[in-house]
């Protein structure tokens, strides 16, 4: 069995390799170090394996077992994690991070920088938790002086001697991390202006480490691939990032060329545990990359790989309190449920049945309207029996919906910031309107038309001045990825968690279809007047499901 694994190993990484840029590969130089980082990000507490689209993908334990099988045959190999272990399944509901903490205890990791989700169950959990990290934590612009206990854990940068020679590792979190993180507790970013204020805190540990001799700098960041293209451009010491934050796989890296004839490297595997990133870093004398001895793979994690029976022990044990969650099905999925567009943003199957969710569950209280923002759904439902595991997965925050009274002015506001740049996890889905936008029109003023319902089949532009119900959850109302609710009236806190919204839309509706992007799309796309479709959600087939 070891011998198939090793085969199946090299097979991998052979067909991977041959994905990454022209000119990685074959070294015509003779490095003065080699490194090997293993890196993941974004696990979000997907401790155990999974089904997508029919494929068993991810799991520490198979994770575990093949940091520890390269980890055995390859020197001068460290493990590097770029953030965000907590939150996304009852793993974090009922532990409230210490299994992601024991994960890279046992797979032997050896440095972390902390992500925004971290911050979820707030600063004195994170520091709670983060007391059992036998790993180096590192951020360079997060400033925990209001939470003394975290602060004293928390490093900007580490040094690892590798072969006599010194490698820094500099830490970082988004800028954004107050306005996407409501329970930081009094932790801050140190320089939040943008566009390029944020960087000095870590150009400045960068600085820091050149001043000590080490010429071989690697950021660990959770700040996205794009920020990442903005700390190579404007820190010329750095060789590499290993980032996370956006989810992003890069089945090749991304290498920033810089005037000076420099460069750095750029990777990132996705997220959830899906792939192991493998970056083999060769540096010269004078401590350069020599970027044709330099090789990138992403290894994929599925059922052809061992399980490390500790690991896998581990979670049977830990595991016991999500199994009866497991078990119990709410529903049924006649189709696919995706939480992603294709091609420029526009609504989802995932989407529209939260939405949907959370206006039913609002409707009790007057609104004809509701939103749900995308980075608040953390999953996705495949085809089939539909469990309360699943419902947790896919909303695992412990908000709650909100219904105000606001007016045709203030959604307008909404819908437009939702649509700005990079919409991303801002991006919000709806019940109750439809709207289309020129995503080639300035930030501000890309809402093309905005019909709001007013009876089955029946749409009609909103009215600036006149007032709406509408329901949304906290996070968002409170100012959550920036939103403003300036003069809502008749706020009513509803204390519904909208895992127990979707859960209560489930009872009513156990069969379900998801239905194709007409409620947020572009003009390219935009359904004409004259066929528009009932904003119905789904296909709700009567019947129990056992």
């Amino acid at each position: 069995m070891q011998r198939l694994f090793r085969l199946l190993l090299i097979a991998s990484v052979i067909t991977l390799n041959l994905l990454v840029p022209p000119g990685y590969g074959q070294s015509t130089h003779k490095p003065d170090l080699v490194l090997t980082i293993l890196h993941t990000n974004d696990l979000h507490a997907h401790e155990d394996s999974f089904l997508e689209n029919g494929r068993t993908l991810g799991g520490t334990a198979r994770l575990t077992y093949l940091i520890r099988a390269i980890r055995a045959n390859t020197p001068n190999v460290l493990t590097i994690d770029a953030g965000d272990i907590f939150q996304g399944t009852a793993y974090f509901k009922f532990y409230s991070g210490a299994t992601e903490v024991a994960y890279l205890n046992n797979a032997g990791y050896d440095i972390y920088t902390i992500g925004n989700h971290e911050f979820d169950n707030g600063s004195d959990n994170l520091a709670k938790q983060l007391k059992a990290a036998k790993f180096s934590i590192i951020s360079a612009n997060i400033d925990a002086s209001a939470k003394p206990e975290l602060a004293k854990l928390i490093k900007p940068s580490t040094v690892r001697t590798i072969e006599g020679k010194k490698v820094g590792f500099v830490g970082a979190v988004t800028p954004d991390l107050e306005r996407i993180s409501l329970t930081t507790d009094g932790v801050r970013i140190k320089e939040s202006g943008e566009p390029t204020a944020w960087i000095k805190p870590i150009a400045d540990e960068v600085q820091h480490l050149k001043q000590e001799g080490i010429d071989k700098i690697i950021l660990v960041t959770h700040c996205g691939v794009d920020r990442d293209k903005l700390l190579a451009e404007n820190i010329p010491a750095v060789d590499a990032i290993i980032g996370g934050h956006s989810h992003s796989r890069l089945n090749r890296p991304v290498v920033i060329t810089r005037p000076d004839g420099s460069s750095c490297t750029i990777v990132q595997t996705g997220c959830y545990g899906r792939t192991l990133g493998k970056l083999r870093l060769s540096f010269d004398a004078k401590g350069q990359v020599i970027n044709p001895a330099t090789k990138y793979s992403l290894i994929g994690i599925t059922d052809k790989l061992g399980e490390s029976p500790d690991v896998k022990k581990y979670l049977t044990e830990k595991g016991q309190p999500i199994q009866a969650m497991r078990n119990n099905i709410l529903g049924f999925a006649l189709a696919n449920f995706d939480n992603r567009s294709v091609g420029l943003p526009s609504d989802t199957g995932m989407g529209n049945l939260v939405a949907d969710a959370v206006f039913e569950s609002g409707s009790k209280y007057g609104a004809t309207i509701a939103f749900h923002n995308r980075g608040g759904i953390r999953g996705r439902i495949d085809h089939g029996p539909i469990s309360l595991e699943k419902v947790e997965e896919v909303l695992p925050f412990n908000n709650a919906i909100v219904v105000a009274s606001v007016s045709g002015t203030t959604i307008t506001k909404v819908l437009e910031h939702a649509l700005s740049d990079n919409p991303s996890g801002k991006f919000l889905n709806v019940h109750g309107l439809k709207v289309t936008y020129d995503p080639s029109k300035p930030s501000g003023k890309r809402i093309a038309s905005l019909l709001v319902e007013v009876g089955p089949n029946k749409w009609q532009p909103i009215e600036a001045d006149k007032t709406y119900k509408v329901a949304i959850n906290d996070y968002n109302f409170a100012g959550g990825e920036g939103f403003e609710f300036a003069g809502a009236a008749d706020i009513q806190a509803t204390k519904i968690r909208l895992a127990d919204a979707l859960v209560a839309y489930l009872k009513r509706h156990p069969k379900i279809s998801p239905l194709s992007a007409v409620r947020v799309t572009p003009v390219e796309s935009a359904i004409s007047d004259n066929h528009m479709l009932p904003n119905k959600h789904h296909t709700s087939v009567k019947g129990a499901v056992n």
